[in-house]
């Protein structure tokens, strides 16, 4: 159990460095790179420059993801930075369309050393370091570092994750592979959807629960008591009068104590914040729901 304080940065921390040993990395070129993954992605590839990168996921001709990924360009190549435990699916199903396509795809997680940096000293810290940078979202606080030599960092991947579901911003693994829309998952709010690029697998899904008002669940931020530990695929449920009805899926979990968890779960997206929440068979659980910081669109 890695101990995490409530705020797992304090005020005599100006940057946290830690090591993304979760997460691995899929590597797409050739000279039909770019067009084949603007028919395979939700992110739009025409905005992919050299020095940007996108959130994105991949789906399933039904919508439903595979990965949600971090997508940058080097050179002729373009590489998503994922979970490695979703990096098996999305490997598969690009191959399956590859063949069509002058395009090469590997598997090249074992060729880098990925970390992060976050916090209000952490451009600086990106500017020095002696690799790939890439700043995460908009705002320069928080980047991913890639290299293939060893990185030196001082805390583990818990550290990250628990920012990223601070920030409300998933990422998926094995566990809920195929099951949700990215809508579910609130990749909207981060710019991971394109509306407006044209065609790619999934795209009719994905554009019925925008157009249509189809979209019946959403990602939210839980925190409370618990008494084991809890992770990805837990079920989660609901206190409706004296019982409890199914509620939701945990998407991402930092168990902070033996007794804490914070996490990402899979809700009804009109779910009322005050609803109770517990983890199923545990019945001396108690979650709290949090308001989202950002809009949905």
């Amino acid at each position: 159990m890695v101990e995490l304080t409530q705020h797992f940065t304090d005020a005599n921390q100006d940057h946290l460095s830690v090591q993304l040993v979760d997460y691995g990395i899929l590597s797409v070129s050739g000279e039909d790179a770019d067009s084949f993954l603007q028919g395979q992605l939700t992110c739009d590839l025409r905005k992919l420059g050299q020095d940007n990168c996108l959130y994105g996921a991949h789906c399933d001709q039904t919508g439903k993801a595979f990965s949600i990924f971090w997508l940058y360009r080097e050179n002729d190549s373009v590489f998503l930075v994922m979970h490695r435990s979703a990096i098996e699916g999305s490997l598969a199903q690009l191959k399956k369309f590859g063949v069509f396509s002058k395009v090469i795809i590997e598997d090249v997680s074992n060729d880098w050393n990925i970390a992060g940096v976050f916090g209000s000293k952490a451009a600086s810290v990106a500017a020095e370091f002696d690799g790939r940078v890439i700043q995460v979202g908009t705002s320069p606080d928080q980047y991913l570092l890639l290299s293939q030599q060893p990185i030196s960092t001082d805390y583990p991947q818990p550290y990250w994750d628990a920012l990223e579901i601070e920030r409300v911003r998933p990422q998926l693994t094995s566990e809920n592979i195929q099951a949700f829309v990215p809508q579910m998952m609130n990749l909207q709010a981060w710019d991971g959807i394109s509306f407006d690029k044209g065609c790619y697998i999934g795209q009719e899904t994905i554009a019925r629960m925008k157009y249509l008002g189809k979209q019946k669940r959403a990602l939210f931020r839980l925190s409370g008591k618990v008494t084991a530990q809890v992770t990805a695929g837990t079920q989660l449920e609901k206190a409706i009068g004296e019982n409890w009805r199914r509620a939701g899926t945990v998407i991402m979990a930092v168990n902070r104590t033996d007794t804490q968890v914070d996490l990402l779960a899979v809700l009804p997206s009109d779910i009322n914040t005050d609803t109770a929440i517990r983890v199923r068979d545990d019945d001396a659980s108690l979650l709290e729901i949090h308001s989202l910081p950002y809009q949905l669109g």
